[in-house]
C-alpha cells in the first residue's frame, strides 16, 4: 500500500504556479506597463508561496528528521538559503523595474527577469525532486503514516489562512481529479462544514468546467454529495 507522501499535493501545486508564471513571462510585452504589472504580481505571488513553503519545511519537516540525519538536514537547509537568494534577486529586479521609463530599457530588464525566473524555476524543480526522493525515504523510515499525517496537519494549522487560500488554488490546479476527490473527502470528514464548502466552491472556480463536472461525478459516486 502506498505510503503517505507529504510532498505530493503541495509540490504539484507549486509546480503548477511555476509553470503558469513562466508562460506568462514569456508572453509579456514589458514595454506595456499594464502587462508588466500583471505578470510581476503573478511572479511575486509565486515567490511568496515558495518562501513560505520553505519556511514550513524547515520548521516541521526538516526538524522531524534532524535528530536522525543531521547532515541531510543541513544540506537541504543550505539549499533553502540558495532558494531565498534567488527569490530575493527576483524581487529586487522587479522592484527596480518601476524606475525604468524607456521602452528599450524596460524590454531589456524584462528579458533579464525572465532569465532570473528560469534559474529560480530550474533550481526549485530539482530541489523539489530531491525532497520527494531523499526526504520521503527518511520520513517513511522513521515515522508511521499516522505520524506523517499529524505533521501535515500541524503545517496546515500553522499556515496563515490567506496563504492557505493561495496554496489551495494552485493545488487544485496542479493535482489530478482522483487526488482532488480524495482531498475533498478528507476535508469533509475532518474539518468544519464551512471549510469543505469553501474548498468545493474554490474547485468550481479554479477547475475547467469539464474537470469540475468529472470531479462532482466522482464525489457523487462515492456518496460524498447528497
Amino acid at each position: 500500500m502506498p505510503r503517505v507522501n507529504i510532498f505530493n499535493q503541495i509540490h504539484k501545486g507549486l509546480r503548477a504556479a511555476l509553470y503558469d508564471a513562466a508562460i506568462s513571462l514569456q508572453q509579456t510585452d514589458f514595454t506595456i506597463e499594464a502587462e508588466a504589472e500583471e505578470v510581476f504580481s503573478k511572479v511575486k505571488e509565486v515567490v511568496m508561496l515558495f518562501d513560505e513553503h520553505a519556511h514550513r519545511e524547515d520548521k516541521f519537516i526538516l526538524s522531524a528528521i534532524s535528530q536522525f540525519e543531521p547532515s541531510v538536514v543541513d544540506a537541504f537547509e543550505q539549499e533553502h538559503i540558495t532558494d531565498r537568494r534567488l527569490s530575493g534577486q527576483l524581487n529586487t529586479s522587479i522592484d527596480a523595474f518601476a524606475g525604468f521609463l524607456k521602452a528599450e530599457v524596460r524590454a531589456a530588464a524584462g528579458k533579464r527577469i525572465n532569465v532570473e525566473f528560469v534559474a529560480f524555476l530550474v533550481f526549485n524543480l530539482q530541489h523539489k525532486a530531491k525532497e520527494e526522493d531523499i526526504l520521503n525515504q527518511l520520513l517513511w523510515r522513521y515515522y508511521t503514516d499516522a505520524e506523517l499525517l499529524q505533521i501535515q496537519q500541524r503545517i496546515v494549522q500553522n499556515t496563515q489562512p490567506w496563504h492557505q487560500d493561495f496554496y489551495s488554488k494552485w493545488m487544485l490546479r496542479g493535482i489530478n481529479n482522483a487526488e482532488a476527490a480524495t482531498w475533498l473527502r478528507a476535508v469533509e470528514r475532518s474539518a468544519p462544514e464551512v471549510v469543505y464548502k469553501t474548498l468545493f466552491t474554490k474547485a468550481k472556480r479554479e477547475l475547467p468546467k469539464s474537470r469540475y463536472n468529472k470531479l462532482v461525478e466522482t464525489l457523487r459516486e462515492t456518496a460524498v454529495l447528497n
